[in-house]
C-alpha cells in the first residue's frame, strides 16, 4: 500500500468542512448541501403555500 491509497491523499480539503462534529454542523451542512443542489425550492415552497392561502380564503368566500 503505497501513499497514494490512503484516505488522507484522497479527500479534497474542503471535505472536511462537510465533516461537522456537531449535530447542529452536520444538519447546517446536510441543509446547505440540499440547498446547494436544489436552489429554487424555498421559491416554489413560498409559491405554492401562497397559492394555498388563496384557495382557502375563496374556499372560505364560496361557503358562506
Amino acid at each position: 500500500m503505497g501513499l497514494d491509497d490512503r484516505d488522507y491523499m484522497k479527500r479534497s480539503p474542503d471535505d472536511d468542512a462537510r465533516r461537522g462534529s456537531s449535530p447542529d454542523e452536520k444538519l447546517e451542512s446536510f441543509v446547505s448541501g440540499f440547498l446547494a443542489r436544489h436552489p429554487k425550492l424555498p421559491m416554489v415552497i413560498g409559491i405554492a403555500l401562497v397559492v394555498l392561502v388563496i384557495a382557502v380564503i375563496v374556499g372560505v368566500k364560496l361557503a358562506k
